[in-house]
Order: structure tokens, then C-alpha cells, then sequence
């Protein structure tokens, strides 16, 4: 899943960011309270990762269980000394814990967030939590400040889960005290619609270069099709092994510039389009498909899959 940071969208414009080293300020000796919260956390901590790791639950979606794993990774956080719970978002100038920093960017994550304030100063406050995080989570992504600084603590895929984050971001509200979010941000790959893929009866393969944006005067190869069985099952294969795109519609994306390529199934060579996938035009990388003449939702991959077809087709064209 593709990660949306609000400033990369624009939409806060905060000071230019500053390198930060987080390393173990001291913050403080723990109260026994303190001391309490940080074993019953690390105990929770581990059992949800036990009951995440042995796979899913009988009669239990994938939301739910994405839902009751947010839950117990919330748990994990550490309060910091002195610190306390709120009711909602501290109030900072621009509003910047009434939403996350950043976020999984995805139609199937849950984010459960709680809210909280503690004496010191932001940097310090995070490098206590990151120190005691660690090695439960691995360090995911972070965002330097001023005015915000956030981290995120990863685990890994468990049970279908694929992405399995604690983000904590902290801002100074005055008067020596940090106001503090974490969220809990855990996303799914939901399954293909039985529909949603090549019809069976599908024999050829006629591939076209559709050329990007940047192409001017470019003038394409002619379409190709390809009808050695062989080559048509692999292709096959490939499409309908990718998974569903889950980037949000509407969301901002990088603008596409590159070539892409279109591959129409036939049941034979002149024969109308069974189904049609094509590369490199939609949002965030993903593969506009279409079976039977119904778009269907996008599918997507860590990267397109452009390289993959030339090669399977033998086709030696060079993409932009």
C-alpha cells in the first residue's frame, strides 16, 4: 500500500523541515504507575502479536480483524512520563493532531487513534517512545519537524495483514508540554471478484504501445498479436494474478509520463475484446481493467508490469 503524507499533498504548509537525530533523552524517572502502564502495554503488545501471527479467526473478516489488530497495537504505546490521556486533539495552531501525518492511503486500512499530553519537549518526548518501542516494532517512516515530528512502528504482515503500523507524532502546545496522537494503522488486500478476470475462452493477445504524456512525435510500433498458447497463458496468469488496486479515488497523485501498453484477450485473432488491460494511465500505478466491455475495479503492483509483458511476448520495444 502506497503511504499519503499531508504535507507531500499540501494540505498544511509547515516551516521547512529539519534533519533530527532521535536518540534516548531522558524524559524523567518513571512513576510506578508509569512503570505499571509500560508492562501492561508490552504484555498486550505481545498477544497481539500471538493472536495476529496465528492467522485469522474463524468467522472474522478481514476488517474485523484489521479493526481488533489496531486495538491491540494501540496498546502498545508507552505512556511518557507525566503524561496524560485526552479526550480528542490538543488544540496547535493549524490543527496539526486532528488529523494524522500521514496515512496508508487505502479504500481497506482502519486508523484508530488516541490522544495525549506530556511535560517536554516534542523530540525528547518521541525519542522516549521510540526507545522503548523498539525492538518490539521495526522503525517505519518519519516526518522531521518543527512544528511536527512524527514516527512510525511497523510489524509485520500476519494473517492477512499487510500492513501493521503504530504512527506517533507529537507537536509542542506550550507552556514545557507536548500534545501527542497515535494511531494504529492496519490495511488489508481484499480479494478479486470472481468476474474479474480474462474469460477462459481467451487465445490471443493483441498488444499496443500506449504512449505517456512526455512522447511527442513519437511514433508507436504497430499492435502485435500474440497467439502461441503458451505465451497466452502466461499473460493470462499475469493479469489475473495482480492484486486490487486500493488507492482511494480522488486522492492526489504523482502525474503518469511514461508509456504504457494495452493488452486486448481474444477468442481468436479478429474476434472482439473478452477483456482489455491497460498500463501506465491511472492513479498510482494502477491497471485499468476491463472484462466484457464493464470497467472493473483497478488492479495494481509494485510496479507495472510493462517489463514482464515485453518479455513474455518477446516484443523488444523500448518504453519512455
Amino acid at each position: 500500500m502506497q503511504r499519503v503524507n499531508r504535507k507531500a499533498l499540501g494540505v498544511v504548509f509547515p516551516a521547512a523541515c529539519v534533519a533530527v537525530v532521535l536518540t534516548a533523552c531522558g524524559a524523567g524517572k518513571p512513576s510506578s504507575s508509569t512503570l505499571s502502564q509500560t508492562s501492561s502495554s508490552h504484555s498486550a503488545s505481545q498477544q497481539a502479536q500471538a493472536a495476529s501471527a496465528s492467522g485469522k479467526t474463524p468467522g472474522q473478516s478481514l476488517k474485523g480483524r484489521a479493526e481488533a489488530d489496531a486495538a491491540a497495537i494501540l496498546r502498545s504505546f508507552v505512556v511518557p512520563p507525566g503524561g496524560r490521556r485526552l479526550a480528542g486533539p490538543p488544540k496547535t495552531p493549524g490543527g496539526w493532531l486532528a488529523s494524522p501525518q500521514s496515512s496508508l492511503g487505502s479504500t481497506s486500512a482502519v486508523d484508530e487513534a488516541t490522544f495525549w499530553e506530556a511535560p517536554g519537549e516534542p523530540q525528547a518526548v518521541l525519542a522516549w517512545e521510540q526507545a522503548r518501542l523498539i525492538p518490539r516494532f521495526t522503525l517505519g517512516d518519519a516526518d522531521f519537524g518543527p512544528p511536527s515530528w512524527d514516527r512510525g512502528f511497523q510489524l509485520a504482515p500476519a494473517g492477512g495483514l499487510t500492513d501493521r503500523e503504530l504512527v506517533v507524532e507529537v507537536v509542542s502546545v506550550g507552556d514545557g508540554q507536548t500534545g501527542i496522537r497515535v494511531d494504529a494503522q492496519v490495511g488489508w488486500q481484499p480479494p478479486r471478484p470472481p468476474g474479474d478476470m480474462v474469460p477462459s475462452a481467451a487465445r490471443a493477445v493483441t498488444i499496443a504501445e500506449v504512449p505517456g504524456a512526455m512522447a511527442r512525435n513519437k511514433r508507436p510500433p504497430a499492435p502485435v498479436t500474440i497467439t502461441d498458447p503458451a505465451k497466452v497463458r502466461r499473460l493470462v496468469a499475469l493479469i489475473d494474478g495482480l492484486p486490487l488496486s486500493t488507492f482511494p479515488n480522488g486522492a492526489s497523485c504523482p502525474v503518469l509520463l511514461g508509456d504504457g501498453l494495452s493488452m486486448t484477450f481474444r477468442a481468436r485473432s479478429a474476434g472482439p475484446a473478452l477483456a482489455i488491460a491497460v498500463t501506465g494511465q491511472a492513479c498510482a500505478g494502477a491497471i485499468v481493467f476491463t472484462v466484457s466491455g464493464k470497467q472493473g475495479p483497478s488492479l495494481t503492483d509494485s510496479s507495472p508490469p510493462t517489463d514482464q509483458i515485453l518479455a513474455i511476448a518477446g516484443l523488444p520495444w523500448k518504453l519512455a
